[in-house]
């Protein structure tokens, strides 16, 4: 009984236990197929070729968001330029019943029974947005398996990118390669190996055909005095900051005579970048309001920051940048003109 178990222990810590043979597939329709390295009757399905979604019009469905700040005289900050991107676009990756009706047929008749399918196991997923010569790369761990692809943009890149649709240049595609895990026999022994799978998606980034999808705002210096409500922008989702992170709340405090008139909106990952919070009555640029952030995280923590002070623009960014900004270059000034 005692060997037993030690036996059940090691198979179940075993790194080898049902791993796909790199060295052992048949490709049907595109999608390759691996074998177990000890299972005969099971094979391992890579990740199906991804294509752009559909949306309710029957066109490809994609967006791009441009967000610029502009500093102005009045606000005092008229040598401030930023720029933040959003490129979202919806993939679709189901394999069809009919291309495993295709891959049963096709084992069946290597004389395989009592088939099992399972899906290959990925440690990497690497996308790449690419137009001309320019490129961004994001990546994650694990399946590429989420629908909805967000991918933030630096001020490089959401400036080339909106010239060129604008422009009428629509040579963009989108790179999609996986790493898939396995193993390959080596002088009589397994050993853990890895492969990649690669697909290229031209995307039609057509501004002429879809004006809809397309839209640049220009936020913040456009008042001199004087304001309703604030721009409030979170982009620790989009750029994948913080994988504990669950939600962050931002409350703000316009100071009002007798009391404090206090707003609060709640960002997360399946949300938008940008809210606006708008307030009963206006306020003026020269007086400072308060705003303090909570953040939420995935094994239900929260922490609360101290309430801090802002005044002069329309714009509140929230966003922690303390990773991001640390290896980046400073952003360069716009051109004037």
């Amino acid at each position: 009984m005692r060997a037993f178990i030690i036996l059940i222990l090691l198979c179940w810590v075993s790194p080898l236990w049902a791993a796909p043979n790199l060295g052992v597939y048949i490709d049907v329709e595109g999608v390759r197929v691996y074998q177990d390295h000890e299972k005969a009757n099971t094979w391992y399905l890579s990740p199906a070729t991804p294509v752009v979604s559909e949306d309710k019009e029957k066109g490809p469905d994609f967006g791009l968001e441009i967000y610029r700040y502009l500093g102005s005289k009045g606000t005092g900050d008229q040598n401030l330029f930023r720029v933040r991107g959003i490129f979202q676009v919806n993939i679709e990756r189901e394999t069809r019943a009919k291309l495993n009706s295709l891959i049963r047929k096709k084992l069946k008749n290597r004389k395989i029974t009592n088939l099992k399918l399972r899906s290959m196991p990925v440690s990497e997923a690497r996308i790449r947005l690419l137009f001309g010569d320019q490129s961004q790369t994001w990546s994650q761990g694990s399946r590429w398996g989420q629908r909805s692809l967000m991918l933030p943009l630096d001020i490089h890149m959401a400036e080339l990118l909106w010239e060129a649709v604008s422009a009428g240049q629509t040579q963009v595609s989108l790179v999609v390669e996986e790493t898939l895990d396995g193993v390959r026999q080596a002088d009589e022994e397994w050993q853990e190996d890895k492969t990649a799978t690669t697909w290229t998606l031209p995307l039609p980034l057509d501004m002429e055909k879809w004006p809809a999808k397309f839209r640049r705002t220009d936020i913040g210096g456009r008042m001199v005095r004087g304001y309703t409500g604030l721009d409030i922008f979170c982009f620790d989702f989009a750029e994948n900051l913080d994988e504990t992170l669950y939600a962050k709340v931002v409350e703000v405090a316009i100071p009002l005579p007798g009391r404090d008139l206090v707003k609060e909106v709640t960002f997360r990952a399946s949300g938008d970048c940008r809210t606006r919070i708008e307030f009963e009555l206006s306020k003026d640029l020269d007086r400072p309001y308060r705003f303090r952030v909570t953040r939420v995280f995935n094994d239900g923590r929260k922490e609360t920051g101290p309430w801090l002070e802002k005044s002069g623009n329309t714009l509140l960014d929230v966003t922690d940048y303390r990773e991001a900004e640390s290896e980046s270059e400073e952003e360069p000034a716009p051109a004037e003109g």
